[in-house]
């Protein structure tokens, strides 16, 4: 018995050191939106995800890294020598902390006034300081197999690819959030059994295509609107985890198979724990724009 209460004593204790490391957060951001062109939809969309980040900045504050370094050029005319300094110099902002879950939002207020949107937004939620050991993965989503820069804008009919590079070995999953709040498995693929996208250190990837690998579900980007957004979410981990629990989607309006989907709810409460469990998991969010 003496045992069995020491187990259960040391259990208790990481349970509430790993509860103490989560903070409840919350703020109230109002956005202007300065594009004439957002939706309200886009712009509710805009202040949320802002909003998140102030709060993170507020409660956790910022990481800055300065660069500076100089060169020295040496020039010389017959005899004469003159020497020039080239100084290259660069700032780094990051926010220390991390959004776990998101425990309520709300618009509080939303105008039109003078071609652009304001928009007032109430959010709350979990979070924690990052972790400084998790893995610097490096990401692109492109539409042409031979680009190397992230793209975010998109027509109708557009094929997307994602090339991936991290530097440990791990687990990869690639979810896609369109405009009816629907969660899209891009990665694993369908014929993948085993939940999650094996990753080898060092190795660039692209996926989305059939000439790198025969088994890769290959994906269109499709809109029925003049203009829509949609998210990417990379989920990327050093170690093993599982992909959430989906379901077939079918076809869309064109006859096309769909990925496995979830909602976006469920799937936030997948990450939630996930990130829980896993302090070293990588969340990377990419919105982009899909045009008739």
């Amino acid at each position: 018995m003496k045992h069995v209460f020491l187990i259960i004593c040391a259990l208790l204790i990481c349970l509430v050191s790993l509860a103490g490391d989560i903070k409840h957060i919350s703020i109230t951001y109002e956005y202007i939106s300065d594009n004439p062109n957002e939706t309200p939809e886009q712009a509710e969309q805009t202040a949320l995800h802002i909003a998140k980040q102030k709060a993170l900045e507020e409660h956790f504050g910022l990481d800055v890294v300065g660069i500076t370094s100089t060169m020295q050029r040496n020039h010389q005319e017959g005899q004469k020598v003159s020497s020039t300094s080239d100084v290259f110099s660069m700032r780094e902002t990051s926010v220390r902390g991390e959004w776990i879950e998101t425990t309520s939002q709300k618009v509080l207020e939303k105008s039109f006034d003078k071609g652009f949107w304001h928009v007032k937004v109430y959010l709350a939620g979990r979070a924690r300081n990052h972790s400084t050991d998790k893995p610097e993965i490096q990401y692109a989503f492109i539409n042409n197999t031979h680009d190397k820069q992230n793209r975010d804008q998109y027509y109708d009919g557009d094929d997307i690819f994602l090339r991936f590079i991290s530097p440990v070995n791990g687990s990869l999953c690639v979810y896609l959030i369109d405009t009816e709040q629907n969660a899209y498995c891009l990665l694993p693929y369908q014929s993948n059994g085993m939940g999650y996208q094996s990753i080898d250190a060092n190795q660039e990837y692209l996926f989305f295509s059939t000439a790198t690998d025969p088994t890769a579900d290959e994906y269109t980007l499709n809109t029925m609107q003049s203009s829509e957004q949609n998210a990417l979410y990379v989920i990327f981990s050093p170690n093993i985890f599982t992909k959430a629990v989906d379901k077939q989607a079918g076809t869309n309006w064109r006859d096309e198979q769909l990925p496995r989907l979830l909602s976006y709810e469920d799937l936030m409460k997948w990450l939630a724990r996930n990130q829980i469990r896993d302090e070293n998991m990588v969340v990377r969010r990419e919105v982009i724009t899909i045009r008739k």
